[in-house]
């Protein structure tokens, strides 16, 4: 079951949106602002803070995307896996833990991991806080890609 998720009347609003035939547009802001988004998940009653899914609001289609943000000394609140999604993280600032299937993985600025959908994953802040990107795409899928999939016109 798919679950729409949207900002809540209660997030910060983005600075500037727009939508053409093949463009979907916006800015988010400071990643520092990160912190102020709160997203809602009302088919699931859930809500996120400190959270900013892409895909509904830019109309993804092969792909989730998300930036986060965690206050210092933040636990994760669960473990979990995707059935079919692999999920790369990129650490913009701060640093943080990473545990994948009971191994931890430190985390800093300039990481990038990416984890197979049965790894079983929780991601944890350290004592400066963590921004990251997500990227979610199902595992196996791509095709072609950057030089394989590029027409220079």
């Amino acid at each position: 079951m798919a679950f729409e998720v949207v900002l809540s009347d209660k997030s910060k609003k983005f600075e500037n949106k727009s939508e053409s035939e093949h463009v979907s547009f916006c800015d988010i802001g400071e990643f520092a602002c990160i912190k102020d988004y709160i997203m809602e998940c009302p088919d699931a009653k859930l809500t996120m803070n400190s959270k900013l899914f892409l895909k509904d609001l830019l109309k993804f289609t092969g792909m989730e995307m998300s930036f986060g943000y965690m206050e210092p000394d933040t636990v994760g609140p669960f473990s979990h896996k995707h059935k079919l999604n692999e999920e790369v993280y990129i650490v913009l600032s701060g640093n943080g833990t990473m545990t994948v299937d009971n191994k931890d993985y430190s985390l800093k600025e300039g990481s990038v991991m990416r984890i197979d959908p049965a790894g079983v994953r929780k991601l944890s802040s350290g004592n400066k806080g963590l921004t990251y990107i997500c990227i979610q795409t199902k595992s196996n899928s791509l095709e072609g890609y950057t030089m394989t999939d590029g027409e220079i016109l």
